[in-house]
């Protein structure tokens, strides 16, 4: 398999991060139709890039760090444009924002101890759920709809916070037991 062709996942990636800006500036000219097919079309690669590295087991190191990094930049750049055109509560893209930060500084620090930082379906699950959100948004659903739903959301993640340090207490325990064995 040429390299071409083992870097699609990590091109489609790429492709997803440099829509963020594209969307973000049809946000703030109010040329919603654009900015929702830019939308779609990252949410669709993030999809697609996901399937084929697995499918073709063609993962990086890239990918790893990169395909969740490029999803949060497009959810949080929806969230914020949202946000600031008061279609959704203020204070949603900076819990979201918060959040994700902290999973990607600790992330980053387990990673360098090998620890497993892959997504779990409860992340999986909340993104889903946001990108649910962020549609019925586009598609006008009044706001004490989408408003308890982003809701939601920031309860979804905040249990996702959890269960990621719930996990990382048990690798640190499983790894402590394994190594007192060793001794």
């Amino acid at each position: 398999m040429n390299n071409i062709i083992k870097s699609i996942p990590n091109i489609l990636t790429v492709l997803r991060m440099m829509a963020v800006p594209a969307f973000i500036t049809f946000m703030l000219q109010e040329m919603i139709y654009p900015a929702i097919i830019v939308f779609l079309m990252a949410e669709t690669t993030d999809v697609l890039d996901g399937f084929i590295a697995r499918r073709f087991g063609l993962i990086t190191k890239f990918g790893k760090i990169a395909d969740p990094l490029a999803d949060k930049m497009m959810q949080l750049a929806a969230l914020f444009t949202f946000s600031a055109r008061n279609m959704i509560p203020r204070v949603i893209p900076w819990l979201v924002l918060f959040k994700e930060l902290f999973m990607l500084i600790s992330g980053l620090y387990l990673i360098r101890k090998n620890f497993d930082m892959s997504s779990k379906w409860f992340g999986k699950l909340t993104s889903v759920v946001l990108f649910i959100a962020i549609m019925l948004v586009f598609i006008g659903v009044p706001r004490h709809i989408t408003d308890v739903i982003f809701w939601l959301c920031v309860g979804m993640a905040l249990f996702a916070a959890l269960m990621y340090i719930r996990n990382y207490f048990k690798q640190v325990k499983s790894t402590g037991a394994n190594t007192s064995l060793k001794s």
